[in-house]
């Protein structure tokens, strides 16, 4: 089972690998994926064209089920789900091929303190992949700032800690990078905020 971490604000495709339940070959073809399409709002997708009955069920960190569906599966299909109303925490899908193998994936909902204390922007500076971040803090409580960068498939592919009181500007060079879309994920002890760069 992997785990996901999806955030207000936060739009991140993220595909992420499944074991059955008897780990019959670890290297089985992918069946699940978990995508982030806007705020509070992901798809489970399933990805498997295996004709049958595909049993859903979603559930709280206390185990507990709050949402159970059964597809009729053709050629794969895809289940919106709304976060808003549910409190953050880990949430973790069941989901029951037709030839009783079991997927799980598990999504972290993270929301952001309300009184986010800094500014952050992006912009592609050429047109391709070269992208120049800029953090404005406003008081100390936003020290240290961590930044992530995360590609298209939800890997992170860079992280570093800023210091500076005052802020800063970098450019990041991705132009070596197999993805169209990346997210950058700024965040200190105030909240956190994500920027799309593509």
């Amino acid at each position: 089972m992997k785990r996901t971490t999806i955030a207000v604000a936060m739009m991140l495709v993220v595909a992420t690998a499944f074991a059955t339940g008897e780990e019959k070959d670890k290297n089985a073809t992918k069946k699940v994926a978990i995508m982030n399409n806007d705020p509070e709002h992901i798809k489970l997708v399933y990805m498997d064209a295996e004709q049958g009955q595909v049993k859903v069920s979603l559930k709280n960190e206390s185990g507990k089920v709050i949402h159970k569906s059964t597809v009729k599966n053709k050629d794969g299909f895809s289940l919106p789900y709304d976060f808003k109303k549910l409190p953050s925490g880990d949430y973790t899908f069941d989901i029951t091929s037709p030839d009783g193998s079991i997927s799980s994936e598990t999504v972290s909902i993270v929301k952001p303190s309300k009184k986010v204390n800094f500014v952050a922007n992006i912009l592609n500076v050429d047109d391709g992949k070269k992208f120049r971040l800029a953090v404005m803090n406003t008081d100390e409580r936003t020290l240290p700032t961590s930044i992530k960068i995360y590609n298209d498939q939800g890997t992170i592919i860079h992280k570093e800690q800023i210091t500076d009181l005052n802020g800063f500007r970098k450019t990041f060079d991705l132009s070596s990078v197999a993805a169209n879309q990346f997210t950058f994920e700024i965040k200190n002890a105030t909240g956190t905020k994500y920027l799309n760069a593509y």
